[in-house]
This record gives structure tokens, C-alpha cells and sequence, in this order.
């Protein structure tokens, strides 16, 4: 790194930000990483296999993993990141941009895989819903081209690649010939606004599959609720917009402005890891609220309805129970009325996409809430249109 200018009057070089980055990252990954043990939890309680949505975001979590990594050991340690230029090692800014160049790439494959997961579960429940499964290919595509864009940008940012990091060596670069055309202030608002703009999307996305249930609106609102919870991630993501474009492109202290940035953009990778889990996580809330991982039937008005709902006797999510048996005691009291279901061969998934076949043997707990809903609102409208008991 060649020679630094005087550092401002007044300017405090013993304070740091370390403590604040590290403490953000680590503490948001370890939320993540419980996240995930309890989906994979929550699916073993119901006997379901694992399936790409789960093993999609078990995969972001390395890259996270690697990311949390690289800024909290390497560009910290070594590099002197989160405390101020002049209170930085001599080869401060060369660590840093090398660890900035590391760190693209696994911020970027952490969020690609994040979203992946999130639409692979929305094709495992809403897959049979024409109106949600082009959009789902089209966000995949989409999610896809970002991602690849991003990875070539940040690789051919500078010619040759290493130039990136290297200009700012003891040196300063002067011994080698590079190009680096790549506005980095653009790039990262580049990185940034499709982002946002594909996590409303993917929120958007269940809205026709959730609305075309035949369920009450404010079981509908209950079940959007439930995947509206990733606005927390849209939240996160234009707080990382704020400080992006806060940012001082043309200071030499990047190892003191730049912190509070990846700060954030740490935590939206981890918050999006938890935001993917919370869908699959029923199971878990059932056991720990009713003892149980399975549900039962909510009662419906008009009358005091129970029974268990079996999805597919085989486990086969592509069946649900749809025949119905009254159950009456002689003396016709009406409280004491239920309903058994018996197996039926209605077909949830009538696709042939290669996802489909792998959903073999499994239930899926959101597809049983649906299925569920839809069952018992034509079950109890038929009892209260037809039945006088």
C-alpha cells in the first residue's frame, strides 16, 4: 500500500467497529443455522424426506457460513476492516479488496440459493397451480441471470482478475499494467435494486395459489401472513440499499465506512435464511403448543365437526382423503355428530415437471393446511345447505 495522507484532526484511531460486525454477523448466522435444524426437524416429525428446498437452503447456509467467515476472521484480522485506515496493518486495503472480491462471491451464491429454496418450496405446495408455476420458472430464470451477471462482474471487474487487490499491495500497482472500467458505487446499487425488487416478487408469487383456495378470506389472509414474513428480508435489504448509497466512494478510509454496509449485508443473507424456514416450521408450533406434530380439524360453524385429516394413506402428497362417513348416534343428538374421512384419488400434483417425482412418499404441511381448508369449508357449507339433522 503506498503512503496514506494525514489522517483528519481530531480523528480517534483507537475506536472500532469490530465489535458491532462481528457480533451482527455471527449472531443472525446462528439464527439461520437454528432455523434450518428446526425445518429439518419439523420434517422428520411428519416422516416427510427432505427434498431441493431443504437441501437448497442447508447449501446457502455453507456459503454463509464462508461469508461470515471471510469478514469477521480474515479482513478483520488481517486486514484491520472495521477500524480505521491509519489504525489498519500496511497491507490494509490490499486484505481488504481481496476479501471484498471473496466476499461477492459468497453473498451472492448465498442469496441465489436462499431464493432457489423459497421458490422450490412454492413449487412443492403450489405446483399444481398453473397460475403459480410460470411464474415461478420465470422468477427462477430471472433470480438466475442476476446471479450469473453479478459473478461475472465482480470476476472481470479489474484485467487481469488479481489487479483488483493488488494495485492497492505495497506497491500500489506500479508495477503492473491493469484496467479496472467497473464503476464500484453503480455495481453495488446494480447488486442491490434487482435484489429487492426480485424478494417482492418471490413475496407476490403464492398470493393467485393462496387466493384460488377455497378457504374463508381470513384463512387466506392467516395462511399469506405466514409467507408475508419475508418482508423482513425486503426490510433489511433496502437498509443495505441506504448505506450503499451512503457511501463515500472516493474516501480512503474504506476499512471504516465500508463496515457498516457489509454489517448489513451479512444480516440480509441470514435474515433471508430464517425468513425461507418459517413456512416449514409448523410442525414444530404444533408440537410445542398441542404435544402433537400433526393437526387436527378445526371446528366449523354450524356445527361441532371432528376428526383427523390423513393426507394420502401411503404418505403420497399427490392423495388426499376426500370421501366423508357420518358417524350418528341413534339418538340424532347433533353435538354429537362427527365426520371420518375416507382415502380418495384426488390428484394435488397433475404435473410432470422433474420436481414432482421427487415429492413421492412425502406430505407436505402447508399443502395439508390448504387441502385441509378446502375440505372442511365444503363440508360444513354442504351441512348447513343440505342438512338438517
Amino acid at each position: 500500500m503506498g503512503s496514506l495522507p494525514e489522517p483528519p484532526p481530531g480523528l480517534d484511531l483507537d475506536e472500532t467497529k469490530v465489535p458491532a460486525l462481528v457480533s451482527g454477523f455471527v449472531l443472525t448466522w446462528v439464527f439461520g443455522a437454528v432455523s434450518i435444524c428446526l425445518r429439518i426437524t419439523s420434517r422428520r416429525l411428519v416422516q416427510n424426506q427432505l427434498w431441493w428446498d431443504d437441501w437448497l437452503i442447508v447449501v446457502s447456509l455453507l456459503f454463509s457460513a464462508g461469508f461470515m467467515f471471510d469478514v469477521t476472521c480474515y479482513m478483520t484480522t488481517r486486514g484491520g476492516f472495521g477500524k480505521h485506515i491509519w489504525a489498519a496493518p500496511l497491507d490494509g486495503l490490499e486484505v481488504y479488496f481481496h476479501g471484498l472480491f471473496i466476499a461477492e462471491y459468497l453473498y451472492t451464491m448465498s442469496i441465489v440459493l436462499v431464493k432457489w429454496s423459497i421458490l422450490a418450496l412454492y413449487w412443492r405446495i403450489f405446483g399444481s397451480v398453473r397460475s403459480t408455476r410460470l411464474p415461478i420458472c420465470i422468477l427462477f430464470g430471472i433470480i438466475s441471470a442476476w446471479g450469473i451477471a453479478v459473478i461475472l462482474v465482480s470476476t472481470f471487474q479489474c484485467l487481469p482478475v488479481s489487479a483488483f487487490w493488488l494495485r492497492f499491495g505495497p506497491n500500489g500497482g506500479s508495477e503492473m499494467t491493469y484496467k479496472c472500467p467497473v464503476n464500484v458505487r453503480m455495481f453495488f446499487i446494480a447488486n442491490a435494486i434487482p435484489n429487492i425488487i426480485t424478494d417482492i416478487l418471490i413475496l407476490l408469487v403464492p398470493v393467485p395459489g393462496i387466493w384460488s383456495l377455497q378457504l374463508r378470506t381470513a384463512k387466506k389472509i392467516a395462511v399469506l401472513g405466514i409467507f408475508a414474513l419475508g418482508l423482513f428480508v425486503t426490510a433489511v435489504s433496502f437498509v443495505r440499499l441506504y448505506y450503499v448509497v451512503a457511501l463515500d466512494f472516493s474516501s480512503i478510509d474504506v476499512t471504516w465506512l465500508f463496515s457498516e454496509e457489509m454489517m448489513w449485508t451479512g444480516i440480509e443473507v441470514n435474515v433471508g435464511t430464517v425468513c425461507a424456514c418459517l413456512p416449514s416450521l409448523k410442525p414444530i408450533l404444533y408440537l410445542i403448543i398441542y404435544g402433537r406434530a400433526r393437526h387436527s380439524t378445526p371446528r366449523a360453524t354450524g356445527g361441532s365437526l371432528s376428526g383427523i385429516v390423513t393426507i394420502g394413506g401411503s404418505g403420497d402428497p399427490r392423495k388426499h382423503d376426500r370421501g366423508v362417513r357420518l358417524n350418528t348416534p341413534n339418538d340424532g343428538a347433533r353435538s354429537s355428530t362427527s365426520i371420518a374421512y375416507a382415502p380418495s384419488n384426488h390428484q394435488f400434483h397433475d404435473d410432470t415437471h422433474p420436481f414432482s417425482a421427487l415429492t413421492d412418499n412425502e406430505s407436505d404441511s402447508w399443502q395439508d393446511l390448504g387441502i385441509h381448508y378446502l375440505e372442511m369449508d365444503q363440508i360444513a357449507k354442504e351441512d348447513e345447505s343440505e342438512c338438517d339433522w
